[in-house]
């Protein structure tokens, strides 16, 4: 708080009569009494200025902090003023600053008391400001931009719905912290190298989870190269190049439908196109051509989301230029989208990772044996041949192996969930990176 030490008020004629007294209250201090309103003034701006002094020296501290209210009653000699009496006029001093030169209103409040007991004395004598009796003015004193009950309840109603969202966040947050340390707590004693590496053995029962690991990679990456460019494509004809008609209108329901369909579906479909009609059988391509139709709405809608998301007026400025539709796509749009494209396009590799049905019924096998080294190793399966998963393995040794122990499953199924986990990580670091590249 800044305050001037003492008074400025001039000694101007009081235009009261004498048969009214001006009665100074400020903030359980006690009333003096006083024959002007010059006087009264006065004596409110220099005892509210000493205060403020005896108060100290740190700005943080005493009256700058709280409100002061100094009211000046009226009344006739002998008379009491009346308590809690609404005043005839309330003028306002901000305490850290404002505008000079105001004029007390809420908008424009003066800079301390000294300069509010100027104004005041100046408007008395020009007969502006004259109290009658029973009648009392209030000069209170305020922080900055201090709240009014309408923005004390609209800081309550924030803190309220602050406080819902985030017990909410909690609720959802710790019961997945949980889960994933008691997984982890099971599955501690056969999380090893060793158990990353090596092939399952004794029908399952020991070993590890390369081979199933190695089918997964498998059915994710070529699932991943049918369905990306496809979905693209779809994504940038329906949104740049398709007109507003009833066919795209199907089209585009059809393909919100499809993003909702559940899996087991997908298999079924599948079984039914891939392994029977296109003569497939039951392979890791048909099943990852299964995944790659499970997945194919998706990314066709974030395409979509993506390149809507980008200005019109980027392309209207590329027209004007002369560009192509299709030169104004490959320089401005995509480059521009690429972030939301290829977000939907990870988040759907760690779907497919961790899905069963699809693969059940199309390619995946209980067990196929897998060199332990070598080049076989790495590429143990081929285009026609059935494979092992992830997910597979995981429900397998939870239902039809007898002699498979508890760390063994919950070790299983913590490299899937980092599996998918450290996909959705790569994606968020992704978008975060292409994102800072955007010049919009």
């Amino acid at each position: 708080m800044s305050w001037s030490k003492g008074s400025a008020v001039n000694d101007a004629p009081d235009n009261a009569q004498r048969d009214r007294q001006y009665v100074v209250s400020c903030d359980g201090a006690p009333e003096t009494r006083f024959d002007t309103l010059d006087a009264a003034l006065r004596q409110a701006a220099q005892a509210v200025t000493l205060e403020a002094f005896d108060a100290g020296d740190d700005a943080d501290a005493g009256p700058a902090q709280a409100a002061i209210r100094v009211q000046i009653a009226c009344v006739r000699p002998g008379q009491e003023p009346e308590r809690d009496a609404r005043p005839r006029w309330c003028f306002h001093i901000e305490s850290h600053g404002g505008a000079a030169g105001g004029d007390g209103s809420e908008l424009h409040p003066w800079d301390d008391w000294s300069e509010a007991a100027d104004e005041l004395a100046r408007r008395h004598a020009a007969g502006e400001l004259v109290l009658a009796p029973s009648q009392c003015l209030a000069l209170v004193q305020r922080p900055v931009f201090s709240a009014n009950r309408h923005e004390l309840r609209k800081r309550v109603i924030e803190a309220a719905v602050r406080t819902v969202l985030m017990l909410i966040t909690i609720s959802l947050i710790v019961p997945v912290c949980v889960i994933l340390s008691y997984l982890l707590v099971r599955a501690w004693p056969a999380l090893t190298w060793s158990f990353i590496v090596q092939n399952p053995q004794d029908y399952m029962t020991t070993g590890g989870v390369w081979a199933p690991l190695v089918g997964t990679f498998y059915l994710v990456a070529i699932s991943l190269l049918i369905a990306a460019p496809l979905g693209v494509l779809a994504g940038v004809y329906l949104n740049e190049y398709a007109r507003d008609s009833w066919f795209t209108r199907i089209v585009n329901l059809a393909v919100m439908n499809l993003a909702g369909v559940p899996s087991i579906v997908h298999a079924l479909f599948g079984v039914g196109a891939f392994v029977l009609f296109s003569g497939m059988g039951k392979s890791v391509l048909a099943a990852s051509c299964t995944l790659a139709v499970m997945t194919l709405p998706v990314i066709i809608t974030s395409t979509r989301e993506a390149l809507a998301a980008v200005p019109m007026s980027f392309r209207q400025a590329c027209w004007n230029l002369g560009a192509s539709r299709w030169q104004t796509i490959r320089t401005i749009v995509l480059p521009n989208s690429i972030s939301g494209i290829l977000t939907g396009v990870i988040l759907q590799v760690s779907r497919a990772a961790g899905e069963t049905a699809p693969i059940l019924f199309t390619g995946a096998v209980f067990f196929v044996p897998v060199a332990e080294q070598g080049w076989e190793a790495y590429f143990p399966y081929g285009l026609h041949d059935r494979c092992m998963a992830l997910s597979m393995h995981l429900f397998t040794l939870c239902t039809q192996v007898n002699g498979a122990s508890d760390e063994l499953q919950y070790a299983t199924a913590v490299v899937l969930i980092g599996l998918v986990l450290a996909v959705n990580s790569t994606s968020i670091v992704l978008r975060v990176y292409l994102r800072t590249r955007k010049k919009w």
